[in-house]
């Protein structure tokens, strides 16, 4: 899966100062979600996991070989800022949009800004790293305090990992089948 088939990332990008917009409502999470699918389609990468959390965002997709995970990132990026703009708008959250645009000032032809500049994006090189990071997305949630159990955040791929239910994104899990230890969430 690594080599023969492009790179495989985990990636994080977070909302300007932390602002914890997406906790203003589900709309919010299917703003990120219709996104992400949009522009995991689009690039043809296989989503291996994912947490969308009320400040940021955790995936790892499988990029194939000539598709770039900037172009994604770029893509996914531009598009939800301007949905949560208008949604925020819409709803009259003067505080997340005057902070989103304190964040624009210093940009040229900007007047709001949703996400920081830079996204992190790790390499995976294999399963044992994989692993390692399936678990971290998908304990994310409870580390922050927002639920007990890893299956019960519902904008996690962790339900889907325990076969308990499918998320709102599709994953694929296939990795699972090679000699690799079962993840857990």
């Amino acid at each position: 899966m690594f080599a023969k088939e492009g790179h495989t990332f985990f990636v994080t990008t977070t909302v300007v100062e932390f602002a914890r917009v997406f906790s203003c409502g589900t709309q919010y999470y299917d703003i990120l979600i219709d996104s992400l699918r949009h522009v995991l389609q689009e690039h043809r990468a296989p989503l291996i996991a994912y947490v969308l959390m009320p400040s940021h965002v955790h995936f790892i997709p499988a990029m194939p070989t000539r598709e770039s995970i900037s172009d994604l990132m770029r893509d996914f990026k531009k598009f939800t800022s301007t949905k949560i703009r208008e949604q925020l708008q819409r709803e009259g959250q003067r505080l997340f949009l005057d902070t989103l645009q304190r964040n624009a000032r210093s940009k040229k032809q900007q007047k709001f800004k949703l996400w920081m500049d830079r996204f992190d994006d790790i390499v995976i090189q294999d399963d044992t790293i994989l692993a390692t990071k399936v678990d971290y997305i998908h304990n994310n949630p409870v580390k922050a305090g927002l639920v007990l159990a890893p299956e019960d955040w519902t904008y996690s791929s962790a339900a889907d990992y325990l076969g308990i239910r499918r998320g709102p994104l599709e994953v694929t899990t296939d990795w699972l089948d090679s000699d690799s230890t079962r993840v857990t969430p």
